[in-house]
């Protein structure tokens, strides 16, 4: 067997090791790169640390002697709610847009005829989601997902997704939109709310404490309990 290499392909891992400068005009010196390179913090999972992250400073140290970024956030792994990891072969991936507008069981089932799966294990595949979501997916919406993920990341580093769970904070999204609709009525119209009032809550900041910023599910109980 003869095998040739296409001249004009990188290797997945090693371009996208390049991304942090490669996107502001790298080799050539342009204005981008002197505002911009090197970066400040990079969000991304721990299962990926050696395939890119570590490729990423190999590459800037030695292209650029600079370190692309100075702080590494490792968010938590999404997975199913049996926590296997979500995977196209096994037919569990979900897709954020499914779960912010809610989707039909029928319409789950005709995702998988669309993806790369084995014909032979799309009735399996069926047969999970059926058992998963015999009601299809309900509608969250943006604010309750990204609540979701942000309750799910103080618990550690994976994240089983049950989409019941992100549909309670959809309703507890609405309960504080009516709570705020509530006082709105009684503070009048020329209320303004503290600045930087969002900041301290996310920083945890509320009870007098200094948090993480990098870690929103604190700001996210705090929140919750403050609300009952």
């Amino acid at each position: 067997v003869k095998l040739e290499q296409d001249p004009d392909v990188l290797d997945t891992w090693f371009s996208s090791g390049l991304f942090p400068f490669s996107i502001f005009g790298w080799p050539d010196k342009t204005d981008e790169m002197d505002v911009f390179y090197p970066g400040t913090l990079l969000e991304t999972g721990h299962d990926i640390i050696f395939f890119w992250v570590a490729r990423m400073v190999f590459f800037g140290q030695k292209l650029l002697g600079k370190l692309p970024f100075k702080t590494v956030f490792l968010h938590a792994m999404v997975r199913d709610a049996h926590g296997r990891k979500m995977s196209k072969s096994l037919g569990n991936t979900i897709d954020p847009m499914d779960v912010i507008f809610g989707i039909s069981l029928e319409d789950l089932h005709k995702t998988l005829y669309n993806s790369n799966l084995d014909p032979r294990e799309i009735e399996k595949a069926k047969t999970g989601q059926r058992q998963d979501y015999p009601n299809g997916i309900p509608e969250c919406g943006t604010d309750a997902l990204r609540f979701a993920l942000c309750a799910y990341t103080a618990q550690g580093r994976d994240i089983n997704l049950d989409v019941l769970r992100v549909q309670g904070y959809r309703f507890f999204c609405n309960k504080l939109w009516n709570a705020t609709k509530f006082a709105l009525m009684y503070l009048g119209s020329e209320y303004r709310p503290e600045k930087g009032l969002i900041q301290k809550l996310i920083k945890n900041e509320v009870s007098g404490k200094s948090g993480d910023s990098h870690r929103p599910g604190s700001g996210k109980q705090e929140l919750q309990s403050e609300a009952g």
